[in-house]
């Protein structure tokens, strides 16, 4: 292990194979040591090779409780230990000292770069990743590269594009005029600060009009119901009206804006429209079963690798 590595050296450790960590300092010792360890710090940096961390059956991050087996050592996880055997020999002991090295051994988030300053366990940096609030999404715009975390996106459609966002209000139908000119139009969530982006384009002779949310997890379940309706008064005093319903998608935006008639969306015809403005009433609501739908505890079976 080497300590003190700089920024430019943390890039090239990760691509070989390697990880910078954070180790927490556990303290301990005699009397004689307060002092030097009252001087010390909590925690360090170091580098190691990356696969130590990682099981030697299934190659996923080890997590507590491991194991090692008698034969040749191999280092491995929970759900590889009892199927270990039929490589090797049973892995029957328990490492307490490697427990809490996989325990401690911590990493920086990958969107530090975007504003993410946590360091996270090594074994659930890949959790992280997925829930982490400054992953990047892409700025819809064709022309522009714009990436950063939604918060940041915000800040962007505003300042660079002229675009600030609408707040919207859950389970609360909202009238919005949009400019058929303009391909989008973002909304923040009042609740929860989710971004959602409006798309428009022509479809044939109607206006495609979808509603996507903007997240990195772009393949994650659906969090959001939303219902989507242009009305106009027309002749002998009748309303025109067209709407739908539908679950809303997820998209991180790196190919853009969705399409004009790509997934859901409500085609409005040209008679609905007033000129260039489009009044849309939306109305978005939190899908609750799937918000509190609880975790499964069973653990998930892992495949075991040949050792070589």
């Amino acid at each position: 292990m080497e300590g003190g590595e700089s920024s430019g050296k943390r890039a090239s450790a990760e691509e070989e194979g390697e990880v910078l960590m954070m180790m927490q300092d556990g303290g301990g010792g005699g009397g004689a040591l307060v002092a030097a360890e009252s001087m010390a710090p909590a925690q360090i940096d170091v580098r190691m090779d990356l696969t130590l961390l990682h099981c030697q059956g299934c190659l996923l991050p080890l997590k507590p409780p491991v194991f090692k087996c008698e034969a040749a050592g191999h280092v491995v996880c929970y759900h590889c230990r009892a199927v270990h055997g039929t490589i090797c020999s049973r892995a029957s002991t328990h490492c307490g000292e490697l427990d809490a090295v996989v325990g401690a051994a911590k990493v920086p988030c990958p969107y530090r770069v975007f504003g993410c300053e946590r360091h996270v366990v090594y074994h659930e940096a890949a959790d992280h990743q997925r829930a982490c609030q400054c992953a990047p999404c892409s700025c819809p715009d064709p022309a522009c590269g714009f990436a950063g975390s939604r918060a940041a996106l915000l800040d962007h459609f505003a300042a660079v594009h002229r675009r600030p966002a609408v707040t919207v209000r859950y389970s609360r139908a909202r009238d919005i005029g949009l400019s058929v000119s303009h391909r989008w139009n973002a909304l923040v969530g009042e609740e929860d600060g989710s971004v959602f982006l409006v798309s428009l384009g022509p479809l044939g002779a109607a206006t495609a009009v979808s509603l996507v949310c903007v997240r990195p997890d772009g393949e994650a379940a659906p969090q959001f119901w939303c219902k989507l309706s242009v009305e106009r008064l027309g002749g002998n005093n009748r309303d025109r009206l067209v709407l739908m319903a539908s679950a809303v998608s997820s998209s991180a935006l790196s190919t853009g804006a969705p399409a004009p008639g790509q997934g859901m969306f409500l085609a409005v015809p040209q008679e609905l429209l007033s000129g260039d403005t489009l009044t849309l009433t939306v109305r978005i609501d939190l899908i609750r079963s799937a918000a509190a739908a609880p975790k499964s505890t069973t653990p998930q079976a892992r495949t075991p690798r040949r050792m070589q």
